[in-house]
């Protein structure tokens, strides 16, 4: 097997093409649109409460379980499979639900503009209940893509990690594909709990500690051995506190300290086994601008790894994330 590949040929090509058919680029909604990112990347999306991060995953959960195309209409989503495990329990499943059905309205809407203008008569070309038939079988399709998980503490975290291999294997069995992407939201949302937990005398002396930083041993390795056998691509967003720089004490927790970006700073505390792990990090949060956006907040977006020197407005409307102007 070792001579065959030294001995092998081929052309540039044709290398890129085996490499982006093993880990294919997924170019992502706005605000993520600015890098491309492929399975096994680790993407931290940082950012206060609120800066919209959980509405980012619910748009790129919106893109990636669209079809390309449906019965002849661009679509222009990724179908893939995304799996959401959902830490802070507050995920609005109508919200996904709404964005995703003004999605496929709006391509149909597009298609019958564009036939439209090709010279096709549109009036009669499709009776109108059997469009909403098709709308609701590429509906019902989309939500088969879309897999929930809701943990309430870090027990059931460490436990849903365990069980997703099979899970996965479940999943790739059924569509041929399987999941790519893995969504996490919110890594650090345990953090108070887990420090309570390692706070407490422990009955056994020779048992390891319970704590954040124990944990995190146990979570990264897990999600390392699953991008191994089913590589994905990973968002995880993580609710940090955000402020204009100015003089004030860091936490006396051994794991936080302060991480400047921009005109402000904010606070790390995840054990450092977790932020190694990390190859992508983007930070989101509200903008200070005053001016009125049809009396919508706009929000703004930095990568800090790697780092762009540019940030991104964006403004959360009805259908989703808009590019402010």
């Amino acid at each position: 097997m070792a001579k065959r590949w030294i001995n092998g040929d081929e052309s540039a090509k044709q290398m890129l093409g085996r490499v982006l058919k093993e880990r294919p680029l997924l170019l992502l909604p706005h605000p993520l649109h600015r890098i491309p990112l492929v399975v096994s990347n680790i993407v931290e999306i940082v950012g206060p409460s609120p800066s919209a991060k959980t509405e980012i995953l619910l748009q790129v959960a919106v893109s990636c379980i669209l079809p390309k195309s449906w019965n002849g209409v661009q679509y222009g989503g990724l179908e893939h499979s995304v799996l959401f495990l959902d830490l802070d329990c507050r995920l609005d499943i109508f919200r996904l639900s709404h964005c995703l059905k003004l999605r496929i309205t709006e391509a149909n809407r597009l298609h019958k503009i564009t036939k439209k203008q090709k010279g096709f008569d549109v009036s009669n070309h499709i009776p109108e209940h059997q469009c909403k038939y098709d709308d609701m079988d590429l509906f019902t399709e989309c939500m088969k893509r879309f897999s929930y998980t809701r943990c309430y503490d870090s027990f059931e975290f460490l436990a849903a990690l365990k069980v997703l291999h099979h899970k996965l294997e479940k999943e790739r069995n059924m569509d041929g594909s399987g999941v790519h992407v893995l969504m996490i939201d919110n890594i650090g949302a345990f953090y108070w709990i887990n420090r309570g937990f390692s706070s407490l005398p422990q009955g056994n002396p020779n048992r390891k500690n319970f704590s954040l930083q124990s944990v995190f041993e146990t979570v990264v390795p897990e999600i390392k051995k699953l991008l191994l056998l089913h590589p994905m691509l990973v968002l995880a967003t993580k609710m940090v506190t955000y402020q204009v720089k100015s003089s004030y004490s860091s936490w006396v927790s051994g794991v936080a300290s302060e991480v400047n970006i921009g005109k402000g700073t904010y606070r790390e505390y995840m054990p450092s086994i977790w932020q190694s792990f990390v190859t992508h990090r983007i930070l989101v949060r509200a903008s200070d601008d005053k001016r009125k956006l049809q009396d919508r907040v706009c929000y703004l977006a930095e990568w800090l790894l790697p780092a762009l020197n540019l940030t991104d407005e964006f403004v959360v409307g009805d259908a989703g994330i808009l590019m402010s102007l």
